[in-house]
Parts: C-alpha cells; sequence; structure tokens
C-alpha cells in the first residue's frame, strides 16, 4: 500500500500522492473533489509537504507535487472537496503569501497522470 502512496517518476523531481479514502466522513464531504494548482517557493520539500498538511490538515485529499530546484519553486496539485474550497485557499494565502493560485478543475479518482 505505502508504494501506491507516493510515485516518484523517473527523470523529474515529481511526487503523486493518492487520493486519501473518504470512509465515515462521506457524508460530511458529499461535494466532490476538485484539483487546485499552486505554485509557491521551495527550498525544502520536506517542509513545503509539513507545511501543507499542517495548514490544510483534513480538507487535504491528495496532492501531485513538482518541484523545480533551479528556480526553488514547486506546483502543487492539491485535492480537496468543493465545499472546503474556500477555506482552503483563505488558509494557504495566510500560509503561502506569495504562492499563485491557478485553475480550480474537477479532479477525476481514475485519471492517470503523466509525468511528462
Amino acid at each position: 500500500m505505502a508504494e501506491s502512496m507516493l510515485q516518484k517518476c523517473p527523470g523529474t523531481d515529481l511526487h503523486r500522492i493518492t487520493a486519501l479514502p473518504i470512509g465515515n466522513d462521506a457524508a460530511a464531504h458529499s461535494s466532490p473533489l476538485v484539483e487546485l494548482p499552486l505554485v509557491a517557493p521551495c527550498i525544502n520539500v520536506q517542509g513545503l509537504r509539513v507545511k501543507l498538511h499542517s495548514v490544510l490538515g483534513a480538507q487535504l485529499r491528495g496532492y501531485g507535487l513538482a518541484v523545480d530546484p533551479v528556480r526553488q519553486r514547486a506546483t502543487v496539485t492539491l485535492h480537496v472537496h468543493l465545499d472546503d474550497l474556500q477555506e482552503a485557499m483563505r488558509s494557504l494565502t495566510v500560509a503561502f503569501p506569495t504562492a499563485q493560485f491557478g485553475r480550480v478543475s474537477r479532479a477525476s479518482r481514475d485519471e492517470v497522470r503523466r509525468c511528462h
């Protein structure tokens, strides 16, 4: 199971975390999952991951992370429920004041993203 949770694509610094199971909170989160792209400064990838988890907590259902070490920035595709989107964006804006948001789109659990 741990192998499917984190995948590193060959030749890139792309990491992907699969969506977390909804479990017993399905009624509380009956809204669809959406993808929220975020570009943020990144010197320490592990520190960025820890900060994302601490800022979003249970709102974070999964994410994809691509790191550009030359420009010292990361592109993160966050998976959150549509009902949690506004609060998640507020929290991220406070935690990452220089970050840029991309266009929000509906997430597909069955979608397989290519590395390139």
